[in-house]
């Protein structure tokens, strides 16, 4: 097999712009590598089965976390082989796991870097049971996390810029009590349980957010717990009102974490979230739906990332 294995998505945002990009990144390969293009989850199934059976050196991942969360589900589904180490190549409309560990290059030229030296630095992967089902990820949460993923994917090709404006006009519309902030926070209502102990009963919660990666987009250092190689996972828990919310932003983007009345934070190693109704959830900026209400969330295998030299073992 080749040293390096591209596995791309035809429908990211960089390939649906420019087409040639797959090219021109089988260019950069030359013959040390080989590019995989599977249009359908059905067609990445199968890639991942193939790949299996004489695994690379390395998986560079083109897209954004969406294919980085599906291609790492393929594979641990699969079960063949231990992950490879991984490349995440931008290429999405959201790259917050490529953000967290240093990678900026474009994808053309962090794949050329391959060729030199190179740092590592390792994330624990997060696995989630959502009504019998077992997916992985870096990120996921519930209530205005999911709707703000939900409300920024209506514009038809979004971008860090988009999601930016979307961020300020929320944080305007809550100081004036607007129509965009009641949608934006209608809460999920249910329990929480971290490592066994719940936390408060069943109650009222603006967003329960979950990370095994340092930021949640826009730069907000969310998770500011985690360290690199930590086998545990960071959860906040937001609740307060639609003001206390939007008092909280500068903490939790600087990295300081929560204070407010009703937020709390931890470092965990098992979660729970429970309610008497289904429960949309986001996981790496894809969308799922628990119909039971329950979602379970413990730590997943450690993933071994390449990253710049200057970023080896750094966020």
């Amino acid at each position: 097999m080749s040293s390096v294995v591209v596995v791309t998505n035809a429908r990211s945002r960089d390939n649906r712009r420019d087409p040639s990009v797959g090219g021109r990144l089988a260019a950069v390969l030359g013959d040390q590598g080989a590019v995989r293009s599977p249009a359908t989850l059905e067609e990445l199934a199968t890639t991942v089965r193939e790949l299996q059976r004489d695994p690379p050196r390395r998986l560079a991942i083109h897209g954004g976390d969406g294919t980085l969360h599906r291609v790492l589900t393929a594979w641990l589904t699969a079960g063949g082989a231990p992950l490879p180490e991984i490349v995440v190549l931008r290429g999405g409309t959201m790259n917050i796991v490529a953000d967290s560990i240093g990678v900026k290059r474009s994808a053309e030229q962090f794949l050329g870097d391959l060729a030199g030296p190179v740092g590592h630095t390792v994330r624990t992967l997060l696995e989630l049971e959502i009504d019998g089902e077992r997916v992985w990820g870096f990120l996921s949460g519930n209530g205005i996390v999911a709707r703000f993923l939900e409300k920024y994917y209506e514009r038809p090709d979004p971008t860090p810029l988009d999601a930016a404006r979307l961020l300020g006009r929320g944080a305007l519309s809550a100081f004036v009590g607007g129509e965009l902030i009641r949608e934006l926070t209608r809460p999920w209502v249910g329990s929480v349980t971290v490592d066994g102990a719940p936390l408060g009963g069943v109650r009222p919660w603006t967003a329960v957010a979950v990370g095994s990666v340092e930021q949640l987009g826009l730069r907000f250092r969310v998770f500011h717990h985690l360290r690199p190689g930590d086998d545990a996972f960071h959860v906040v828990a937001l609740s307060g009102s639609v003001v206390d919310l939007a008092r909280e932003l500068p903490r939790l983007w600087a990295g300081r974490g929560v204070r407010r009345p009703g937020n709390t934070d931890h470092r965990v190693r098992e979660l729970v979230l429970e309610g008497a109704e289904s429960m949309a959830l986001m996981v790496d900026g894809d969308f799922y739906r628990a119909a039971s209400g329950r979602v379970r969330i413990v730590p997943g295998p450690p993933v071994r990332f390449v990253v710049p030299a200057r970023q080896s073992g750094a966020a």
